[in-house]
């Protein structure tokens, strides 16, 4: 676990490319992954319209006549109090016709609390991925740790 840390907060400011492997968090930063440009955001504008409601979804946002034409995920994982963790995006690829994305919540590193409740909270989070030198991928798959939440065509 420590290990694990010491390297999350290691390559925290780095960027990555990403070829369909663990990547570490990211921020507001943008990055690339194969020619598209993606910004992770702990945050999300208005209200997601998600089947079946709840606090662990994810919906897709198209937004394919601007220039770039980009797509946003816009999303919600339930876990424990934000007080405590924070959701990350863990992995970005492109391959085989998708983009596929994994957010997990993980210890944050800023928190100053001593004991964590086991009260479950929604993390809101958005994934914008602009495509100036990538093809628009056909699908979206949006797992939340090993759930697949959201699988969609484009």
């Amino acid at each position: 676990m420590r290990r694990r840390a010491l390297l999350a907060s290691a390559a925290a400011a780095s960027t990555a490319s990403v070829a369909g492997c663990p990547t570490p968090p990211w921020t507001d930063d943008p990055t690339e992954i194969d020619g598209a440009d993606v910004t992770f955001r702990r945050e999300y504008d208005g209200e997601i319209d998600a089947p079946g409601g709840g606090n662990d979804v994810a919906e897709v946002r198209r937004r394919l006549n601007e220039d770039p034409p980009r797509l946003v995920v816009a999303g919600s994982l339930l876990d424990g109090p934000r007080s405590c963790y924070r959701v990350t995006l863990f992995e970005a690829a492109l391959d085989e016709g998708a983009l596929r994305l994994r957010i997990v919540a993980e210890d944050d590193p800023d928190s100053d609390v001593d004991r964590c409740s086991d009260v479950a909270e929604p993390h809101p989070y958005s994934v914008a991925v602009a495509f100036p030198e990538a093809p628009v991928p056909e699908r979206v798959v949006v797992h939340h740790g090993d759930e697949t939440v959201l699988e969609e065509g484009v």
